[in-house]
């Protein structure tokens, strides 16, 4: 025969289970308010106008949330973001965390972090710009001057081509449909990880040519601190290849051209917005070299890293980690630094178990980030599967960045409630939120993968206080040193305290919900991202 039921929990009384409904519910109440504490941001406390601001936040949550699981229909946030990115930008909730003050982006590729608009309708209406069809019916894309023509395609001017055109708008649409992940349901065009990663290799083959070309880069990233500073976020960190940079007669520049390149032109922005706290670069190493071409770029970055501290980050490599070589392959390269005397502590950021597999080499890449200290993890997809990698990050304080929408873009996952991020969160993981590739998907700088987590990847119950902390996560875990770290943190607060200050201005404690009521709002929104969704299906299947 069972004895009594017994309750071991370290936060009520231990005993046999409650016998008495109220004294059942009070403890079941109190076993949830423990479970909800775990999550990243619970420690906060909020200010009197941010719990106002924060019950706005939450009518709008509940709302969507409810009007979903009681009607049964879709939940938006949660889909493909071809379906949902339209309806998601008219939501009043996506147009607050727009407003918000964000921090900083910490993940970001140079050649995908300005806005797909801007390649298609100001790089690619630059003098000199050329482009092929090549085989697989790719536009290919190329800067270089009427003497000098590479014989491997059929170039082709761009004026030229645009010029003659029966319609110059749907000559663009062209290109830009020809680069976009999402110019067709990526869960459609691609029905498996690896034909999605081969689409998205391509956009690096058909734009690198042309972003790296001096002018053109200059330029780019000027404008993608102009996007990001619209969009409320204080500080960027960029991976790039910094050996690429070219100019119109063909000469090649080195790395450290790159980097000072970046430096003036950071410089000369946050001159111009001293609200704007800067960027740093990190160099991107691709899994498919050698070990030596590997070891020549660590000893280069390591004396650019000595030269320039305020600018270079750091190291990290990149590149599908299901096909290409692990991080363990290049341990003689990555180990250089470490060796040296007195060892040099050349920070990592390694991408590592962006991947679905588990007990293969790409998951154990993890354990190759913890072993060569890396500063912070780029995506972590895998980590949720190895309980003894996750606890040593914990340990160490390893941050790793959530990338959303690039997971889910790549096949990683459908639905972002299952992402397997949702749980560490929960559990108090350090992470920071960032924007990956967002050319190739047409996501906002941050604004989309910070609305996504907030409502699709945390518990209904997560408010502000997680939006608030992933903020201060993305400075926290920087690579700036501790004084521009309080800097920034300085800029940041102050921003926030604005966005609050403004916002509650606009709301009082018993403003009503645009969703709340009968979820008339959320039950439309449902139901027309249903009709949208057939009509693009109907309309793929007919090409």
């Amino acid at each position: 025969m069972l004895g009594p039921i017994i309750l071991i929990l370290p936060f009520v009384l231990v005993g046999s289970l409650p016998v008495d409904t109220s004294d059942y519910l009070r403890v079941r109440q109190e076993l949830i308010d423990r479970d909800e504490h775990m999550r990243v941001g619970a420690n906060l406390v909020l200010s009197d106008k941010e719990k106002i601001v924060n019950d706005y936040f939450m009518k709008e949550k509940r709302s969507l949330i409810h009007g979903s699981r009681i009607n049964r229909t879709s939940f938006m946030p949660s889909t493909s973001f071809y379906h949902s990115r339209k309806l998601i930008e008219e939501t009043p909730l996506f147009k607050k965390i727009h407003q918000m003050p964000k921090g900083a982006a910490l993940h970001l590729h140079d050649q995908s972090m300005v806005s797909l608009d801007w390649i298609v309708y100001n790089a690619t209406y630059r003098d000199n710009v050329w482009m092929c069809l090549n085989h697989n019916g790719f536009l290919i894309f190329r800067v270089f001057n009427d003497s000098y023509q590479p014989k491997d395609c059929k170039w082709k001017s761009v004026a030229v081509e645009r010029k003659a055109a029966p319609n110059v708008t749907a000559f663009d649409l062209n290109i830009r449909n020809n680069l976009s992940m999402i110019a067709s349901d990526p869960f459609l065009a691609f029905p498996y990880d690896q034909a999605a990663w081969l689409k998205f290799n391509r956009y690096f083959i058909q734009v690198g040519r042309l972003l790296y070309y001096v002018p053109i880069y200059r330029d780019m990233l000027w404008q993608t601190m102009e996007e990001f500073r619209a969009a409320n976020v204080q500080y960027m960190e960029i991976r790039g290849t910094f050996f690429n940079m070219y100019e119109l007669n063909g000469i090649m520049h080195d790395a450290e051209f790159g980097v000072l390149l970046v430096k003036h032109v950071v410089g000369e922005f946050v001159k111009k917005y001293p609200d704007f706290v800067g960027v740093k670069v990190i160099q991107e190493g691709y899994r498919n070299k050698n070990v030596s071409d590997i070891l020549e770029e660590i000893k280069i970055i390591m004396e650019l890293h000595k030269s320039y501290p305020e600018v270079v980050a750091g190291y990290d490599m990149s590149g599908d980690e299901a096909v290409y070589n692990p991080l363990s392959y290049y341990s003689e390269a990555l180990l250089y630094p470490s060796r040296q005397d007195p060892p040099y502590k050349l920070p990592y950021f390694f991408h590592a178990g962006e991947t679905p597999w588990q007990g293969t080499e790409t998951g154990y890449n993890i354990a190759d980030a913890i072993l060569l200290n890396a500063s912070r993890i780029g995506h972590g997809f895998a980590l949720a599967k190895h309980p003894y990698f996750l606890e040593l990050v914990k340990q160490k304080d390893i941050a790793v960045e959530v990338l959303p929408i690039s997971n889910q873009v790549l096949r990683l996952v459908s639905d972002f409630r299952n992402h397997p991020m949702a749980a560490l969160m929960a559990n108090n993981l350090s992470v920071v939120i960032s924007s990956d590739d967002r050319t190739t998907w047409d996501a906002a700088p941050l604004s989309h993968d910070f609305y996504i987590t907030f409502m699709s990847m945390s518990s209904e119950a997560a408010d502000l206080t997680l939006l608030k902390q992933l903020a201060i996560n993305s400075i926290k875990y920087s690579s700036l040193v501790s004084e521009k770290k309080n800097a920034a943190l300085e800029v940041w607060q102050a921003k926030w305290d604005n966005f609050v200050g403004v916002t509650h201005a606009t709301l009082t404690p018993t403003t009503t919900s645009v969703y709340s009521g009968s979820h008339k709002l959320s039950d439309n929104l449902s139901y027309v991202f249903l009709i949208h969704t057939c009509l693009i299906s109907i309309l793929y299947l007919r090409h």
